[in-house]
């Protein structure tokens, strides 16, 4: 090896090696071990035949050898990966995408991701935003987001089995009941589940989440426009197990029992009653039939920790805002005013195998 020759190697090498000793992300460090490939295999071929051959091969080696060093001491000394492209976030929440994998930067703490594979893996909430002002920017500024990880707030508009939950811009009816909104579907943000964002019997339309995920690309459907996200994770939604209880009465108590709703387990009627509404939040003001026949609530919510009097036809427990009447002859449920009392006649009306239809409209 003449000296040209080994200065090149020697420059190479120095090229190559220095980056390793420098523990923070920089395009300057991917460049210098480039370059440093480059002139290093140059070095080794410059009075070879077949040189360009033997560099472009020797480069290859070299790369996945590099590579190599560099995954290994991502993974197992926690190091910044040279090999990568960095996206940022937020201030404290950025990537590292490499060949095969990834690292999440939370804040300092890396946590490593081998061929994509993990959701969204910080513990650190991306600020909010709320999906309508998303979706009314998104496609004019869609290079701002691409491949970031972002919060959003919304409703879900649809749910596609296991697949996708979608969500859309949205505007909110005037005394609005069982959480309905008006979707706009000009545009959408589709989330795609892939199995791992959750079970989509949880999640019901109209529901309220936040999901943190990753931006990915923008389809074009005729006129309407597909926000994708995926590595997602839900990290709030609709509480369920917190709400008030209200009701109307009807005040002549003209109605005998209206069919208010049928589950797997019970059939439900009112008594007496104009209205029972279930309140979880301002946004979120629900019928009691809703609720039951959308299974976000069934009997033992209702009359949990209840003393219950009885006879041998029915059950009644006394709540606060409406007496309940367990049938015991039937699955049948009665919810009532105040008035309601062991000494109702309506279980003796139904037989064990009566159905809704025969039941409907009881006087």
């Amino acid at each position: 090896m003449n000296k040209k020759s080994l200065l090149l190697t020697i420059l190479g090498l120095i090229l190559i090696i220095g980056p390793f000793f420098y523990n923070h992300y920089t395009i300057f460090r991917l460049i210098s071990i480039l370059i440093g490939i480059i002139v290093f295999n140059l070095g080794i071929t410059l009075n070879k035949k077949n040189k360009i051959l033997k560099v472009f091969l020797l480069s290859i080696l070299s790369f996945l050898v590099t590579f190599g060093l560099d995954s290994s001491l991502v993974i197992y000394l926690n190091r910044i990966p040279i090999l990568s492209y960095k996206i940022k976030s937020s201030n404290k929440v950025s990537t590292y995408n490499s060949f095969f994998y990834r690292v999440y930067d939370c804040n300092n703490s890396l946590i490593f991701d081998s061929f994509y594979q993990k959701k969204y893996a910080c513990d650190i909430v991306l600020p909010e935003e709320n999906v309508n002002s998303l979706l009314s920017h998104i496609v004019n500024n869609f290079k701002d987001y691409k491949n970031k990880f972002i919060n959003v707030n919304g409703k879900i508009s649809n749910i596609s089995g296991s697949t996708s939950i979608g969500m859309q811009i949205f505007d909110t009816l005037e005394n609005s009941i069982n959480g309905q909104v008006r979707f706009s579907d000009n545009i959408s943000l589709t989330i795609m589940n892939n199995g791992k964002l959750v079970n989509a019997e949880d999640l019901k339309i109209f529901d309220t989440i936040n999901v943190i995920g990753r931006i990915v690309k923008i389809k074009n459907n005729g006129q309407n426009k597909e926000i994708i996200m995926d590595d997602a994770k839900i990290i709030s939604r609709n509480n369920y197990k917190t709400y008030e209880i209200s009701v109307i009465n009807n005040k002549t108590c003209e109605l005998d029992l209206k069919l208010m709703s049928k589950t797997e387990d019970y059939t439900y009627y009112n008594n007496c009653l104009d209205a029972i509404y279930v309140k979880y939040d301002n946004e979120n003001i629900y019928e009691l039939g809703y609720v039951l026949t959308d299974k976000r609530m069934n009997l033992d919510m209702l009359i949990r920790n209840q003393e219950k009097e009885e006879n041998y036809n029915l059950e009644l427990y006394q709540l606060n805002e409406f007496n309940l009447v367990k049938c015991k002859n039937s699955n049948n449920i009665i919810i009532g005013n105040k008035s309601l009392n062991l000494d109702t006649n309506y279980c003796e009306r139904f037989t064990e195998n009566e159905t809704i239809e025969e039941s409907e409209g009881i006087e």
